[in-house]
């Protein structure tokens, strides 16, 4: 029995470049197991999209294992190595190389021109329809999320409201995406310990999974744990965060967010955009310590103890964060991630001190093109939506 006409010009092009220049990349975990096996003789290295973008290895090519469409866009849109191939079987029709979900609301956007290659006889030239126009990509017949319009005006977020994304999430939820720094995520397939983390905002997809708390934001429930840790120091702590985010919203009322960023980017904070974020009541205070203490100075409001409270605050979250990861760690070991694989979703019950808290495990099936404005308070935190049920 002979090998697949894809396995032998796989082997061809490792010798080609020599096995420590190039990676090969496998659509799952299963499939890299399998792989391994095959190419460990040859010196091959052998990764999952996701351990690739990890690791980074420094190779020069990328050798993926399969059509466009099963992987994530990453792949392309944010490679890893200098080169990248598909290698796949002539009788795929759908060769169309992944692209970013907002790359033609971009302006400037790069845009990805393929060149195609193939090897060993081909049965049938692809010739497109008979009218001459290109054959139809899979995914073009699938069925696709139903975004509708831009509904919110276009005018600048208040006070209270966020500019987001709606994201639709396995298991029949969906929530409001804002562009904050980190999001909390789970990775299946990395070593126990060290599946929950968390991911750049700008860095998420279809594909990747999230860990939501039912019912709440995750950054609510920190800062409340984190005050009822501090005990009889809350009441003065919580009167000092809500004295200088009272002054910066009445002078983004007053100025406008333009205004006030240029005034204290002027002063050299270097965080001045997130300005009108930093009026969060559940927002501790600016991670750079000369930036927090800039503002102040602006705004007029006292150093100490202000500085002081937030910072121990921001200790108390910290420590409350850590308690919920190890809880997650927990839960997550022993979860069924067959199960996970299969749906897109897994709830996992997390034990505090507070009681038991539902926290959902879910894929992103899709994300929206555009941004909505929303209240703050719904930003992140996942609700019942039938959106997606075709995409599952």
């Amino acid at each position: 029995m002979s090998d697949p006409a894809v396995g032998r010009l796989l082997l061809e092009s490792i010798e080609e470049v020599v096995a420590e220049n190039c990676v090969v990349v496998a659509a799952n975990g299963a499939a890299q197991v399998a792989m391994h096996e095959w190419l460990a003789p040859h010196g091959a290295l052998v990764l999952t999209p996701g351990d690739l973008e990890r690791q980074q290895p420094d190779r020069e090519v990328a050798y993926v294992v399969g059509p466009p469409r099963f992987f994530p866009s990453s792949l392309v849109t944010a490679p890893v190595t200098g080169e990248l191939g598909f290698l796949l079987p002539e009788w795929f029709g759908d060769r169309t190389v992944p692209t970013s979900a907002i790359a033609e609301y971009a302006e400037g956007a790069i845009r990805i021109r393929p060149r195609f290659f193939t090897s060993g006889v081909q049965n049938e030239p692809d010739i497109g329809d008979a009218d001459g126009k290109e054959p139809v990509a899979e995914d073009d017949l699938l069925p696709q999320p139903a975004w509708g319009e831009r509904k919110t005006a276009t005018r600048p977020p208040g006070i209270d409201e966020v500019e987001a994304r709606k994201v639709l999430l396995a298991g029949g939820f969906a929530m409001w995406l804002d562009d904050g720094e980190r999001i909390r995520t789970l990775e299946p397939r990395q070593p126990a310990r060290e599946r929950v983390t968390y991911t750049e905002v700008s860095a998420v997809r279809p594909g990747t999974y999230l860990l939501l708390r039912v019912g709440a934001g995750e950054r609510g429930a920190l800062y409340e744990s984190a005050l009822r840790e501090l005990d009889s120091a809350a009441s003065g702590i919580a009167a000092t965060q809500a004295a200088w985010k009272c002054a910066l919203a009445r002078r983004l009322d007053d100025l406008g967010k333009g205004e006030v960023v240029r005034q204290l980017s002027q002063l050299g904070v270097k965080a001045s955009e997130q300005a009108r974020a930093w009026t969060d009541p559940v927002f501790v205070r600016p991670n750079r310590d000369e930036d927090f203490r800039v503002t102040l100075r602006w705004l007029g409001v006292s150093a100490e103890p202000t500085f002081g409270s937030a910072t121990k605050l921001r200790k108390a979250v910290h420590k409350a964060n850590a308690a919920v990861r190890r809880g997650l760690e927990a839960a997550v070991a022993q979860a069924d991630f067959s199960a996970l694989e299969s749906t897109g979703h897994l709830q996992l019950t997390l034990a505090t001190s507070e009681g038991v808290r539902p926290i959902v495990a879910t894929r992103i099936l899709a994300i929206a093109p555009f941004k909505e404005i929303q209240m703050r308070y719904d930003a992140r935190v996942p609700f019942e939506d039938q959106g997606a049920q075709w995409l599952e």
